[in-house]
């Protein structure tokens, strides 16, 4: 009998531990996806801000996620949620994109009451939850309004679909958390109806934002910057002065005079920002008397500001680096382009990126370094 117990507890030790690594890969991977998620959203805000520290609790919370600034921001991410979301199917991703993204919003709008809050709702702490009450309840419905608004265009910019989803994973949040109103903060009902106006308003400038990215590709330069400056009224951001730079620079390559380099070498002169560059190249244009010099270099002024105002939300942004230096070159300053490439960009990155080689080759060139404009084009081969 006992040599039977003995063997049936072996057998037991080792059905445990071959079912380990199964349990562990699940659990690993439930935390990439959470990370993937919190990575992909933090890209899309592209801020100069340094991102906050993603922790994944693994005991039970009494809220989903929260984000926190004591000694260093912190957004908390509750495991269980993922477990939530799940139950969406297709769109679990997009579920949990809704939550994360509005905490990342809270961090990046620096509402800081939100530490004081979800202290005071997970430790019951007395002080705290006085401290919060001096809030007016109505600063709260405006902070997790600006959340709730940004959260849902950042988590679509980030390529996900948050909208359908947002109003059903409310509900199975508090109710899954089995969350009650308080006094220092918006009812549920209040948070369904901000949840809603944030809906609305985040999903029409998406869609603003897409019309903008289609008046680009048909060429309609003038509309899609119409269109990003409405985006940009609520939700400024690194991708959007970069659409305008964009957009201006090549309304202004549009009505820019062809040089004979330009005619004869077309692939050699193409700018990394043109979508159809060959296309212009190969048109005979030629100034009348009607065209207006300033009126290019109005736009190249423009969208300079554009790719700076871009930069100086994220100064890792290279392609609005890339498009600065274009932009200095179409002024006559090749030497403010050469820099930028040189300087500002990692030298890694200034080596082995073709876009930023593209246009070092063209500035130097204009600024009489042929000779090292030649070295690059042989190594691009073009």
């Amino acid at each position: 009998m006992e040599i039977k117990t003995i063997t049936f507890f072996k057998k037991g030790l080792i059905l445990f531990f071959s079912m380990m690594p199964i349990f562990l890969f699940a659990q690993n991977k439930e935390e990439l996806q959470i990370r993937k998620v919190f990575d992909q959203l933090v890209l899309a805000y592209g801020s100069a801000k340094t991102a906050p520290e993603l922790v994944i609790l693994q005991q039970r919370q009494d809220l989903p996620a929260f984000f926190k600034f004591e000694n260093k921001p912190v957004v908390s991410v509750d495991k269980y949620l993922f477990t939530i979301c799940r139950t969406f199917g297709k769109d679990s991703l997009n579920a949990l994109s809704v939550v994360v993204s509005h905490e990342l919003a809270h961090y990046y709008n620096e509402h800081h009451f939100c530490t004081d809050f979800a202290f005071a709702m997970r430790n019951k702490n007395e002080v705290f939850s006085k401290k919060v009450k001096l809030i007016d309840r109505n600063q709260k419905i405006i902070y997790e309004t600006q959340a709730d608004d940004k959260g849902l265009f950042y988590a679509a910019i980030a390529g996900y679909e948050p909208f359908e989803v947002q109003p059903k994973l409310i509900d199975a949040i508090y109710t899954q958390y089995r969350i009650k109103d308080v006094i220092e903060y918006p009812t549920k009902a209040q948070r369904k109806e901000i949840a809603k106006n944030a809906l609305l308003k985040a999903k029409s400038l998406y869609q603003t934002f897409k019309v903008g990215l289609t008046h680009m590709q048909e060429k309609n330069y003038d509309k899609a910057i119409e269109a990003f400056n409405t985006v940009n009224n609520d939700f400024p951001s690194r991708e959007n002065y970069n659409n305008l730079g964009m957009a201006r620079t090549l309304i202004a390559l549009s009505i820019k005079t062809i040089s004979s380099e330009e005619k004869h070498q077309p692939d050699r002169f193409l700018y990394p920002l043109e979508l159809e560059n060959k296309s212009r190249l190969s048109k005979e244009t030629t100034r009348t008397l009607d065209d207006q010099p300033t009126d290019m270099e109005k736009l190249l002024k423009d969208a300079q500001k554009d790719f700076q105002e871009a930069i100086r939300l994220d100064p890792n942004f290279t392609k609005a680096h890339i498009n600065l230096a274009c932009v200095h070159d179409l002024l006559d300053d090749p030497m403010g382009a050469i820099s930028i490439i040189t300087k500002q960009l990692l030298p890694k990155e200034a080596r082995t990126n073709a876009e930023a080689q593209r246009i070092l080759a063209i500035a130097y060139f204009h600024n009489g370094q042929e000779q090292k404009a030649e070295e690059i084009w042989k190594e691009l081969k073009i």
